[in-house]
């Protein structure tokens, strides 16, 4: 089980994204290409998921 690490709050301008392997989250302004921690893929978490 990932220990997600929450980044301080996001600006407004930026999007919260989330590690689908280690679970690191980071804001940024553009989405990035792959985690910095493990070279997963990272997901936009700052939009709602169908359930």
């Amino acid at each position: 089980m990932p220990l997600w690490s929450d980044p301080a709050p996001c600006d407004d301008d930026e999007q919260r994204y989330e590690c689908t392997e280690c679970g690191t989250r980071i804001c940024s302004e553009t989405a990035p290409t792959a985690c910095e921690k493990c070279g997963a893929e990272m997901r936009n978490i700052s939009v709602p998921r169908p359930e």
